[in-house]
């Protein structure tokens, strides 16, 4: 099948491979940006999702169907998400009173929710290579850079120094607040 126009002219060419190539590098993307969407979720949500999944688990019975599983997963998930930003509260109101008590609920939450999230994905990145190849200098390197980055960008997200929460979560947040205070 011939998709050239005999009577096409070489600009008209040139224009019609120009919108293409432009399409072409807009359905790419979008595809990166869906993926480092997915990968924000997975990194900063999927360890309160799977937390919940697993309490949801041991609570219900094996009877029980998926549907109740992942809604009672998933309200477990808020639950952890509530405790987070109610300690992010007590972190600002001490902050704000000069209290220095305000670290142990920051190391509590880093601990929780950038250190953790952060090691398993180190484990993913070292568990791309072989076994063999585990203990050389380019895993440990590499796979503690990813621990690195990606605990700095889940930080990033969580911003446990900002007083700031998403508005689902906002009552827990001032919650913390009103009990440091």
């Amino acid at each position: 099948m011939d998709w050239n126009d005999p009577n096409e002219t070489e600009e008209e060419y040139r224009i019609r491979k120009d919108g293409e190539s432009l399409a072409a590098t807009g359905v790419m993307s979008m595809l990166v940006g869906f993926l480092t969407f997915f990968l924000k979720i997975a990194a900063v949500f999927g360890i309160f999702i799977y937390a919940g999944y697993l309490l949801a688990q041991k609570i219900l019975s094996e009877d029980t169907g998926q549907l109740n599983t992942w809604i009672l997963s998933f309200l477990f998930a808020y639950f952890l998400f509530c405790i987070v930003y109610f300690l992010k509260g007590i972190i600002i109101g001490l902050r704000a009173e000069d209290n220095k008590l305000w670290i142990l609920p920051w190391i509590i939450c880093i601990l929780l929710c950038c250190a953790f999230p952060a090691f398993i994905i180190k484990s993913i990145v070292a568990g791309m290579f072989p076994i063999t190849k585990r203990q050389d200098i380019l895993c440990i390197i590499v796979s503690w850079s990813a621990f690195l980055f990606s605990s700095f960008y889940i930080y990033s997200i969580y911003q446990f120094k900002t007083p700031s929460a998403p508005k689902i979560l906002r009552w827990s947040y001032a919650l913390g607040l009103k009990v440091s205070r």
